[in-house]
């Protein structure tokens, strides 16, 4: 994660009010010291003081002060190699507020201020590791609310993750299946990695390199007609996709298992 902006106990007027109807670029923490109004999309939360939000990049927001000073801690950053994967592993659930149980979190910020406003020759490498460590700390706070909302939707992953491998073929998309569960697409998408430990994009490779493998090991068709009924127009890329899958190449893979 690489931290371009940040801030510690800023404070604004009783009557503070920002409207970001397109986000911001990157990523962002905001850290709500006070009572405070936040909006997150279409949700309009009233917080106490120490409630934290992990901001995803253009998701609309806004920030109203309630009649006292408004102040937060915040951070801005970008995603870098491996960083993805690092927050969906920790299953926090994004732009909801999540309420902390101590200060550590905001005094990580406050050191992560001073490290970016100084001239540490290892100034990005640390705050890499302060980073990490203010995810772990709102992990600690959140998972209890992870883990019921991926209860909630235990019984629909496992039909999704049951169509997947019974019919590989289907023209499978990411956004489509999140919209049957009225979620959105990154909530999706951590729901299902915690469920099932890979991402769901995975398993449609899975199932579709799997039924590739069994029409060549047992029928007579065409490797295009195969590539076809695994949902691939293109046989090119599926030739690509499958040859990394299987470390062999269809033709050579139908060779050696017919």
């Amino acid at each position: 994660m690489k931290a371009y902006m940040s801030g510690w106990h800023t404070r604004h007027a009783p009557d503070f009010n920002k409207e970001r109807p397109n986000g911001i670029h990157g990523m962002q923490i905001i850290l709500v010291q006070s009572k405070a109004r936040i909006g997150m999309g279409s949700n309009i939360f009233d917080v106490e003081e120490n409630t934290i939000f992990v901001v995803e990049s253009c998701y609309p927001h806004a920030l109203y002060g309630v009649g006292v000073e408004y102040i937060d801690d915040w951070i801005r950053f970008d995603l870098e190699d491996e960083d993805a994967a690092f927050l969906d592993s920790l299953g926090i659930e994004h732009n909801v507020p999540i309420k902390l149980d101590s200060d550590v979190v905001s005094e990580l910020i406050r050191i992560c201020v001073e490290v970016f406003e100084s001239n540490n020759s290892e100034k990005e490498t640390t705050l890499r590791y302060l980073m990490n460590a203010v995810f772990m700390q709102i992990k600690s706070c959140s998972n209890p609310d992870v883990r019921s909302t991926r209860s909630q939707y235990k019984k629909e992953l496992e039909g999704i993750r049951k169509q997947i491998y019974e019919t590989p073929f289907a023209d499978w998309n990411i956004p489509q299946i999140a919209q049957t569960l009225n979620l959105s697409v990154s909530h999706f998408q951590r729901l299902y990695k915690q469920q099932y430990g890979i991402p769901c994009t995975k398993d449609i490779l899975t199932g579709r390199m799997e039924y590739a493998k069994h029409l060549l090991s047992t029928t007579e068709l065409s490797a295009i007609e195969v590539a076809e009924k695994c949902g691939y127009t293109d046989y090119a890329h599926f030739s690509k996709v499958f040859q990394k899958y299987a470390c062999v190449s269809p033709s050579k893979y139908r060779k050696n298992n017919q």
